[in-house]
């Protein structure tokens, strides 16, 4: 008679303190290696699936066409053969936003001035579904009732997008005959044109209203409540009933949001703390003056809780405008990229003297770990300045996708600052231990991976089979939504911590296991539509991730 054996899994929590500590490595680590061309300025990027990332651009000449003859500003980045394909638009695209309806098409709005053979894309709203046989976008030039430059956007529990605030015209920073206090909802397939509603906030946080911070709150009631930062205030805002639940007390040190430009991250949930959420934000400047130093702050804080207070720490020691934050698969959270000083926006004068609004980049990248409030900081640095208009996100093998830059108005080449096309990719540490990795065989009975979505519904228990990288095992298991990135934002973006209920090894091969998982307990607390599984073993995450769909249909 076989003996089936288990493993014991515990779940992370956090460990609340009051410093933030740094512990320096004697060597740094991590890895850069710069491994493509992206062909298209990466303004903005999505993980579309496993192997593709969508770049969009404003319109200028970049290095490739479009079939019609009009310099691309968007294309596809394959992760796995660094080629770039382009595709197809006709709106200017410049300092949009975009979140996935719960069907899996993503759903791209806003933009800027007409030029190069494209017309204005200030109304325009855009859609494109990657799990196509030949994706490619489809647009509504005048989709919108108001024009939106700087908005933004979130996915919400019931699988609709909010798209909420901007400018109708581009500007250094917002002004009262610009501001767009409003927000709109859409539906995949609903009616066009919802109409706007005005949201005073927007006003209350005149001129730094651009882009403003948004995360879903989770609950357990499937209320549509929703955070809302921008300058220095946030608050608690329910949707469906148009009620500003409570305010947030002002931030500490200076302005967050552009065009002194912080950044917003929804630390991971988890169920050992009831998916307590906690809102992290960090860097930004204090006045736009090209030498003002950036930021060196953050701040911590659960605007659920009553009286809420920010917790703040020192960002590692360095302060930085224009930074990007990464999820990583072991909860932990990346930093790259931004300036040591100055404030978002184009050099000014000419190209062979200019004058540029934000220097000193910030070439070393932090990671900071929100269970012990510690950061580290001694990892290898970046050889490529990225500062206005550069991204970063992490892929299905564990690595972080970095590109972009480019703080001038147009593609300008041989400058001090040059339009950035190098594509880097970012190793972190768990991946230089030398240990084995964990390999995903098999997801709710399929065995053929990332060639289609997997399916699974909230609440639900799915199977997954694993074989496993060390001989003691200690597995963990997340989903990630890793949202739309833009200007140190990374739309709809969530972390979730599963639960394990077993693991069960193969009776006839100890290093294979059967994992039990709970996916989320509903949509407040990851969106419905594409995600992605990673299996950790003592940190480190499997080869690759697989590709979900969360699905609001409980049949």
């Amino acid at each position: 008679m076989k003996v089936t054996k288990f493993i014991s899994i515990l779940a992370l929590g956090i460990c609340l303190v009051t410093a933030s500590p740094l512990h320096p490595r004697q060597a740094p680590v991590g890895k850069w290696d710069i491994v493509g061309d992206s062909e298209v300025a990466a303004m903005h990027i999505v993980l579309a699936s496993y192997k593709d990332i969508y770049i969009i651009d404003k319109v200028e000449a970049n290095k490739i066409k479009q079939a019609k003859g009009n310099p691309a500003i968007s294309a596809v980045y394959d992760i796995e053969t660094n080629q770039v394909t382009p595709l197809d638009l006709t709106t200017d695209t410049f300092c949009s936003a975009g979140s996935f309806f719960a069907n899996g098409t993503l759903f791209h709005g806003g933009g800027a001035e007409s030029g190069l053979g494209y017309n204005p894309g200030y109304q325009s709203v855009r859609f494109i579904t990657p799990t196509d046989p030949n994706p490619d976008w489809t647009e509504i030039p005048d989709g919108m009732t108001t024009s939106r430059w700087y908005p933004a956007m979130a996915t919400l529990p019931n699988g609709n997008v909010l798209v909420m605030g901007g400018s109708l015209k581009g500007t250094g920073k917002n002004n009262d005959a610009f501001n767009n206090p409003t927000y709109e909802i859409w539906s995949a397939g609903g009616a066009p044109q919802p109409q706007p509603v005005q949201f005073p906030f927007l006003v209350e946080v005149m001129p730094y209203n651009l882009y403003p911070f948004v995360h879903v709150m989770p609950n357990f009631d499937n209320k549509q409540i929703i955070f809302v930062f921008a300058n220095t205030q946030g608050i608690l805002y329910d949707i469906e009933t148009y009620t500003v639940i409570s305010k947030i007390p002002v931030i500490p040190d200076g302005v967050r949001s552009y065009p002194l430009t912080g950044n917003s991250v929804l630390l991971p949930l988890k169920p050992s703390l009831n998916y307590k959420p906690t809102i992290m934000i960090c860097g930004g400047n204090t006045e736009m003056e090209i030498t003002s130093p950036a930021i060196a702050s953050c701040g911590r804080i659960d605007p659920t809780e009553a009286n809420a207070q920010w917790e703040m720490d020192n960002f590692g020691g360095t302060g930085r405008v224009m930074p990007d934050s990464v999820l990583l698969p072991n909860a932990q959270v990346l930093y790259v990229n931004g300036a040591g000083t100055g404030f978002a926006g184009y050099h000014r004068g000419p190209k062979d003297n200019p004058l540029y609004l934000n220097d000193n980049p910030t070439l070393t990248p932090f990671i900071y770990d929100p269970e012990t409030k510690e950061w580290n900081t001694n990892l290898a640095p970046s050889t490529v300045p990225r500062m206005y208009h550069s991204v970063a996100t992490l892929v299905s093998d564990g690595r972080v996708f970095v590109a972009g830059s480019n703080p001038q108005p147009n593609v300008e080449l041989g400058t001090k600052f040059p339009t950035e096309y190098r594509v880097e990719m970012f190793t972190p540490p768990y991946l230089q231990t030398g240990l084995a990795r964990p390999v995903i065989n098999s997801v709710a009975g399929f065995t053929t991976l990332n060639t289609q979505r997997v399916q699974v519904t909230y609440q639900q228990t799915v199977e997954v089979k694993v074989t496993k990288g060390q001989t003691n095992s200690f597995i963990t298991a997340a989903i990630i939504h890793h949202g739309f990135v833009t200007h140190s934002q990374s739309f709809s973006r969530k972390y979730v911590l599963l639960k394990v209920i077993s693991a069960q090894y193969d009776p006839d091969n100890s290093n294979n296991l059967t994992l039990n998982l709970e996916m989320p307990p509903n949509p407040t607390i990851l969106p419905p539509g594409p995600s992605y599984l990673y299996i950790l073993d003592n940190g480190i995450p499997a080869t690759y991730s697989v590709a979900l769909t969360l699905t609001l249909d409980t049949t």
